[in-house]
């Protein structure tokens, strides 16, 4: 345990607003600091599609875990885990405090629960596993431990790779490992949500936002330095933007031609995101479940609880 006190995890599906709600609570204190919890967010010059906090949004209230590592280099729960209990104590030395905001699970279940006992990543092993495609990795994952393959999408590159890394750095099966449980009781888990008719109206308009702010540009500007397979890349709205450059048509279902069809695709990939995020936030041991703008003013007192006076 890296601090006595109490931390909020502020988290939920994404476009409830977590990143803006976080920034206006803190900006009614002087000694809280956010860290940052979305997967995405650590990797540099990946911005519009990721929906980073803008410069403003930066200076108002200081982050950490944004913009810490290149896109081509692999950044794990435990690299995650690592980072926010240094800084952590890093804060705490400074008498300030932290919030920790985001809605990536793999993050915040190694937080909670603890790491799984599995060494540190290697890139040599990376290198060898990069040129295979997505079906040929999970064949030799299926291959090797049945088990792990089945807790996993075929397209999930990440996973399967990491799968794999661990198999051949210990010969042992992913699927057998056991987490190393720890004191985590400071870390209180807050959900925020949305009802559909707004969350989806807000999913909308942030996509409209992102398109006309340059996001087809920011990919094709990927796309000429980091090569197509890296883990950034496949994720939500980047892939969708990556199969309407390649002209890349879904199978079974007739998408409108253009921007139109491109922004339908990104809108259905999140939809079918939240639903997922959902059944996971469902399913953790959770301190408050708010819905957005009607908890509000709870929310803002159970914050006050935790952290102080505002100044």
């Amino acid at each position: 345990m890296v601090s006595e006190k109490n931390i909020v995890i502020l988290s939920g599906p994404t476009a409830t607003g977590k990143s803006s709600l976080a920034i206006e609570l803190c900006k009614k204190y002087k000694n809280i600091e956010i860290i940052n919890a979305d997967s995405l967010l650590v990797y540099r010059e990946f911005n519009i599609g990721t929906a980073k906090p803008s410069l403003k949004q930066l200076g108002e209230v200081k982050h950490h875990l944004i913009d810490i590592v290149e896109p081509s280099v692999s950044f794990t729960a435990a690299d995650f885990v690592s980072r926010v209990n240094h800084t952590i104590k890093e804060l705490n030395s400074r008498n300030l405090r932290a919030l920790i905001v985001g809605g990536s699970g793999f993050y915040l279940k190694a937080l909670l629960y603890g790491l799984w006992q599995a060494p540190p990543g290697n890139l040599e092993i990376r290198k060898k596993l990069e040129p295979l495609t997505n079906s040929e990795l999970y064949k030799q994952l299926l291959h090797l431990d049945s088990k792990k393959a089945l807790q996993i999408k075929q397209n999930d590159r990440y996973r399967l790779i990491r799968a794999l890394e661990i198999l051949e750095l210990t010969g042992q099966k992913p699927s057998q490992l056991k987490p190393k449980l720890q004191n985590n009781s400071q870390f209180k888990l807050w959900i925020i949500d949305r009802p559909d008719k707004d969350l989806f109206y807000h999913i909308e308009k942030r996509i409209d936002t992102m398109l006309q702010s340059g996001f087809i540009e920011e990919v094709i500007s990927l796309r000429k330095t980091y090569p197509p397979t890296i883990s950034p890349l496949q994720s939500i709205g980047y892939k969708q933007v990556c199969d309407y450059l390649d002209r890349k048509k879904p199978k079974g279902r007739k998408v409108p031609d253009g921007t139109d069809g491109l922004k339908a695709e990104i809108i259905l990939a999140t939809r079918q995101l939240v639903k997922k995020q959902r059944t996971w936030f469902k399913s953790q041991k959770k301190d408050f479940c708010f819905e957005l703008d009607r908890d509000l003013p709870e929310l803002e007192k159970e914050f006050e609880n935790i952290y102080g006076t505002s100044a």
